[in-house]
């Protein structure tokens, strides 16, 4: 459920020119094939764009509009949707899915777009092991529009999975062709195609003529144009100065700077939050006590106003935000900002002194701000931690892989996909489980939610994985972060765009 929590409507103003005029070379909202360009900005900077490849959120956008999904997740609400799948099925005790595919759909290479291409993709996909479907026993091909997937296990969440990054599906003969460069060669069955990348500086989609409506609607516009900038004050005024139609994951302070323009500014709370991540393989961490400690010890609210600009002071204990059918309001004081609580859990797990721990930031401002404010505040109860910023890789191999930091200032996306984040959270064979130790409880947690029939008791299995949660401390939320998004007046679909996951929806996008 999206929430809004403020919106504005804004007069011109002129603001840095010398941005603009550095900026200029963006050009206006015509292609240079006569055609028309949306042009767009985000703050991050995509590095691929195959959906099962390496992920760091920032390609979320583009690849959603590159590839059909096998069934379509609604940016806005979460809802299951038809995509090539026109129905499913899941039967045989939740072990059994089957899906009915559109015919006649074919690939941006050209190539059919049948049940053995589903197939094939989801194989080709989960072969590079950053995609999962637990208990998977088989996927079978019956006929040209029909795909079952058998599991093991009962598998409730398996439509939801299909309906994240797993399920856009893509080009098999393309990415047998590009080998280990096919996320930069992204070939798939959306309304759009990736026309052009330069890392760090910019990426171009270019409407693709032969889509055929397969969850996503038509193009609206000919090419869309993203600069990717992350300076605030660049941000600011390439909106300001007419070089940029439509601009998301701005800064926070960006609404505050564009008060008075004729930019509208919307700023939300999603499934995106902040946390500490915890390696609880060794060391302090090993004991609960102490994690819950730190739980204890930092001020959610404190936190998120000063990291948010004001935007929000939501803080998180659990992976869901309030009004989230999957948020439950009587959970919410479980972690209480209480420092005479902390104190206690440490004597009582032998730290009466308070201890050292190893911090790592993924080298962003939001992760490194989180890390300031939270080392500050756990040093009121005893707690030394420092957190060096990292880039992505060099931070979680660090954590993961090395064990050479405690903790880990980070970021996660709950989504609608509840199998996925609460398997991660919980699992012994999960990939955000550093060292792989069992969650007590976890594992069942997660196998009653993949059992559960219908929505009310899907609800109750969800509820008691949460518990588990907040028992074990698998992580530390912190925050719900907000998310900026910004368009000038020739802009259709601003509202529509924005996202659960923070992202931009750039298939709602189009120009006046």
């Amino acid at each position: 459920m999206k929430q809004r929590i403020h919106r504005n409507g804004f007069r011109a103003a002129a603001l840095a020119a010398a941005l603009v005029s550095a900026l200029a070379a963006c050009g206006s909202g015509s292609g240079s094939d006569g055609g028309n360009t949306l042009r767009t900005l985000q703050s991050l900077s995509p590095s691929q764009f195959d959906p099962c490849g390496p992920a760091n959120g920032s390609e979320s956008a583009y690849i959603a509009a590159i590839y059909a999904p096998l069934i379509r997740t609604d940016p806005g609400t979460g809802e299951l949707s038809p995509g090539i799948a026109t129905e499913w099925n899941l039967s045989d005790g939740l072990k059994t899915l089957t899906l009915k595919l559109q015919t006649g759909l074919k690939f941006q290479d050209d190539t059919a777009l049948d049940a053995a291409a589903v197939k094939k993709s989801l194989e080709q996909c989960l072969a590079l092991e950053n995609q999962h479907i637990p208990a998977l026993e088989s996927i079978e091909v019956q006929g040209a529009d029909t795909l079952v997937i058998k599991l093991k296990e009962p598998g409730s969440g398996l439509p939801e999975l299909l309906g994240s990054r797993l399920g856009m599906i893509a080009s098999p003969a393309a990415r047998e062709k590009a080998g280990d460069k096919f996320g930069a060669e992204p070939v798939g069955a959306g309304p759009y195609r990736l026309s052009g990348f330069v890392p760090g500086s910019s990426v171009t989609l270019a409407k693709w003529d032969g889509y055929k409506p397969a969850g996503l609607p038509a193009a609206k516009v000919d090419q869309i144009s993203s600069q990717l900038i992350s300076d605030p004050s660049a941000q600011v005024a390439a909106l300001t100065g007419g070089q940029v139609d439509f601009a998301w994951r701005l800064d926070y302070s960006a609404p505050k700077a564009l008060e008075g323009t004729d930019v509208h500014t919307e700023h939300s709370l999603g499934v995106s939050m902040t946390n500490l991540s915890i390696d609880r393989s060794q060391g302090p961490l090993a004991d609960k006590r102490v994690r819950q400690a730190i739980s204890h010890a930092i001020d959610r609210s404190a936190l998120a106003k000063a990291n948010s600009a004001g935007l929000s002071d939501v803080g998180a204990t659990q992976p869901y935000p309030p009004g989230h059918p999957f948020h439950f309001d009587d959970l919410d004081g479980t972690y209480a900002y209480d420092p005479a609580k902390a104190k206690q859990l440490l004597a009582e797990a032998g730290h009466p002194d308070g201890l050292t721990l190893r911090g790592a930031a993924l080298n962003s401002p939001a992760f490194i701000n989180n890390g300031v404010v939270v080392s500050e505040q756990l040093a009121k109860v005893g707690i030394k931690v420092d957190f060096e910023a990292k880039d992505i890789g060099e931070a979680t191999k660090g954590f993961y892989v090395e064990h050479k930091y405690d903790l880990m200032s980070s970021g996660m996306n709950a989504g609608p996909d509840w199998l996925s984040i609460y398997r991660r959270l919980l699992t012994t064979e999960s990939a955000g489980n550093s060292g792989n130790v069992p969650i007590p409880g976890g594992d069942e947690a997660v196998a009653r939610a993949n059992a559960a029939e219908g929505e009310e008791e899907l609800a109750e299995a969800i509820e008691n994985a949460t518990k588990v949660v907040q028992e074990e401390v698998p992580i530390i939320p912190l925050y719900y972060s907000p998310t900026v998004t910004a368009w000038s007046g020739n802009v259709t679909g601003g509202e529509q765009s924005i996202s659960l996951n923070g992202e931009a929806d750039l298939t709602a996008l189009g120009l006046e």
